[in-house]
């Protein structure tokens, strides 16, 4: 069976296309159908549309339109830049998750009611102790998470319903790999299914600040591209000054911090596992370093930073890999739409960005993972 596509969207990028619609009539059969409605494409054959009128395929699984040149201008960069230059990569991993959540917005039954839940008047503290609360942690959850806060922090984010995404490269595309340098993660909100993706590419101390970052950007309710190390450089912004005031709050706690004996930065990141930036920008809002030891800091840690290899998450098999990319609940409803004959294992591939063998490595994960 295919998916069911909408003829709005269709019609929208074949109008819209370069090449004219009697051309494409003679390249693709059927094209009359389609536009109507009276038949539905296989996803080959909608493959085949998008290649001719130059577009990815997975905007014409979308249920509405998207001007793919100005696509996500609305994100902010936390350099409050506007992000120019958009590679192609980052744009259609931005639509990769795009399709992925408009199969969720219609498998998900009920409305989240966190979305958007705070303002950027409110006291950072109180944000962050609320946030911690729908968690269900504790204030100095490190204590609890054991080696790998990335993964308790992620499964407790996946149990209020939001949807968390890893890679290092679009969908399984070995030959295009995300840059680091461009983007660490973005956020797309949604009442049903908002999701976080993480760049695979950066430290796990990175990855964890990113995913905490986006989460409170879904509890503040504004969508965002986060593309530079967090040093806390947001002066000229004051939506990205609360967040990453509520980011650091959660992941360093005030009253944890400074009750700690420990004085060198490297120790402190160790203790709350987070990178040394953050511990050095912890330092100077809570006064223990002046502004300009803390800018000396900074450039020191920049340039170590960048002296290191950019890709440092990879090692480990193909199937734990894609079972630690593809988020676990995500994957359980396209296995259900599967089962119920919703949903052809073509378009599941298709919409999880896997073959065949990523599929069956999904599907033989631990249910109890």
């Amino acid at each position: 069976m295919s998916m069911r596509i909408d003829t709005n969207t269709l019609n929208y990028y074949v109008q819209n296309a370069q090449i004219s619609l009697d051309v494409l009539k003679s390249k693709i059969n059927y094209l009359d159908q389609f536009l109507s409605g009276e038949k539905q494409p296989s996803f080959n054959q909608l493959s085949e549309i998008a290649k001719k009128i130059n577009v990815p395929t997975g905007l014409l699984l979308l249920n509405k339109t998207i001007d793919i040149e100005n696509k996500r201008l609305e994100f902010r960069t936390v350099s409050s830049n506007e992000l120019n230059g958009m590679s192609e990569e980052l744009r259609d991993t931005i639509l990769a998750m795009e399709v992925k959540q408009d199969f969720l917005r219609n498998e998900v039954a009920e409305n989240l009611n966190f979305i958007g839940r705070y303002s950027i008047s409110d006291n950072a503290y109180e944000v962050a102790s609320s946030i911690r609360g729908k968690l269900e942690i504790p204030e100095f959850f490190q204590n609890v998470a054991g080696q790998n806060p990335l993964n308790y922090l992620r499964h407790k984010i996946n149990e209020i319903g939001v949807f968390v995404f890893f890679n290092g490269k679009v969908k399984d595309n070995t030959h295009r790999p995300l840059d680091l340098s461009e983007f660490r993660g973005f956020v797309l909100l949604d009442d049903k299914a908002p999701i976080i993706f993480i760049n695979q590419k950066d430290s796990k101390a990175g990855q964890l600040f990113t995913l905490v970052h986006e989460l409170v950007h879904i509890f503040v309710g504004t969508e965002e591209i986060f593309n530079v190390i967090d040093t806390g450089e947001y002066q000229f912004d004051r939506t990205e000054a609360f967040v990453n005031k509520v980011t650091a709050e959660i992941l360093v706690p005030q009253k944890i911090f400074l009750q700690s004996n420990l004085i060198d930065s490297k120790s402190l990141a160790s203790k709350f596992k987070v990178s040394e930036f953050v511990i050095v920008r912890r330092l100077l809002d809570l006064q223990r370093i002046t502004l300009s030891e803390y800018k000396n800091r900074i450039a020191e840690l920049q340039e170590n930073f960048d002296r290191l290899p950019q890709e440092r998450s990879n090692g480990g098999s193909y199937n734990n890999n894609i079972n630690f990319m593809i988020d676990k609940n995500f994957f359980n409803y396209i296995a259900n739409a599967v089962n119920q004959d919703r949903l052809s294992y073509t378009d599941a591939f298709n919409i999880i960005g896997v073959g065949f063998k990523g599929y069956k490595a999904l599907a033989g994960r631990d249910v109890n993972e």
